[in-house]
């Protein structure tokens, strides 16, 4: 710009001061006021201006407007601009700060929706549009309008979580039910396997297997006693199946009712009962069986019309050294049929036999 046009804006006086005109002077300290007075209102707009900032601009306004000389005025502005150098240079390293803050804390949630996502389909949409709203919200300059949006899209995810452990709750409510499902099956299947349907005493199965376990070597003593309704079909043919499924029952029950913890009984035929009883002696079983046949008798007469009774046969053999499964319970059925032939309702007892005169029996029972 030519001096005459800096004459006519007034920053600088020609050869003829113009009337009226204000010095070169004033004119530069007014613009110069004016400026430091912009840039205070500008950071004024801000809560983190530093003290000594704010201070130093106030002085350099002050001895502006009281017309200190250039001498004393040229330091003050020297020092103002360097504190808002400092101050702008500051302002722009905690802008990128919070940028990279912003940045960081955008990838932290994303990260939380990939992980929520997960597998479910029926949130991926919803999902999806978060983390395309979270490019969105990491172009903002505004650090309040980024806080709100995130805050909201936080509120988002919650929602969704909530809704995820509702979820899983609601599977694993299904998963628990199904389990326990399954396990009362196996029960069922389990007791179908084992036990006796009408009776709820062991099957035959059972019984087998437990009789071979018995005879394993240094057992202790015991006893098989196989037991048989008396005249079963008679009373079948008289009262019918159903009072004789509840003879049944009820001997049952009573042979149930004298078990120990390491007896045993069990249905091996229609009207037939196995009793497994250890430690015992042959003398010992009889002792205890004649309770139980009277037992019996007692708990069959109240469905039995007519005064009719119920009995059972009992017969009971002691295992041997070098029995087997077969030839013990041969034993125990000759005692029961010596206890039907001489009357029913009645215990027989087959004697421990000799070894020689089971090898002897194996000898001659083979092809």
């Amino acid at each position: 710009m030519s001096v005459n046009g800096l004459v006519s804006l007034g920053l600088r006086g020609g050869s003829a001061q113009q009337a009226g005109a204000e010095p070169d002077g004033t004119v530069f300290r007014r613009m110069l006021g004016e400026s430091l007075e912009i840039v205070a209102d500008a950071i004024e707009v801000g809560e983190s201006t530093p003290p000594d900032v704010t201070s130093t601009l106030g002085s350099c306004r002050t001895a502006i407007s009281v017309g200190r000389e250039a001498t004393a005025l040229s330091p003050l502005i020297a020092t103002c601009f360097s504190s808002l150098r400092r101050f702008i240079a500051h302002a722009r390293a905690q802008a990128t700060a919070q940028r990279a803050q912003v940045t960081a804390l955008v990838g932290m949630v994303r990260e939380t929706v990939s992980t929520i996502a997960g597998s479910h389909t029926d949130l991926h949409e919803t999902l999806t549009g978060s983390a395309e709203r979270f490019d969105e919200i990491a172009s903002l300059d505004n650090l309040q309008e980024i806080q709100a949006r995130l805050v909201a899209e936080v509120a988002t995810l919650k929602r969704i979580a909530i809704e995820r452990k509702a979820s899983w709750e609601q599977t694993l409510q299904e998963f628990t039910r199904r389990v326990t499902g399954l396990e009362s099956q196996l029960d069922t299947t389990r007791r179908e396997a084992t036990t006796d349907p009408l009776t709820n005493v062991a099957n035959r199965r059972v019984f087998d297997r437990i009789i071979r376990n018995w005879m394993g070597p240094n057992r202790p003593p015991f006893v098989m006693a196989m037991l048989d309704v008396d005249d079963f079909k008679s009373i079948n043919d008289r009262h019918g199946h159903g009072v004789g499924d509840k003879v049944l029952i009820a001997v049952a029950e009573t042979l149930v009712k004298s078990l120990r913890p390491e007896d045993l009984v069990a249905r091996v035929g229609g009207d037939e009962f196995a009793f497994l009883a250890a430690p015992l002696s042959l003398q010992q079983a009889h002792e205890r069986f004649n309770g139980l046949v009277a037992a019996v008798g007692q708990a069959c007469r109240p469905f039995l019309p007519d005064g009719a009774t119920a009995t059972v046969s009992v017969g009971m053999a002691e295992f041997s050294a070098g029995d087997s499964a077969e030839s013990l319970q041969k034993r125990a059925d000759q005692a029961l049929y010596d206890a039907k032939r001489s009357g029913k309702g009645r215990i027989a007892v087959k004697a421990m036999p000799f070894v020689r005169d089971l090898l002897r029996d194996r000898r001659t029972s083979r092809p």
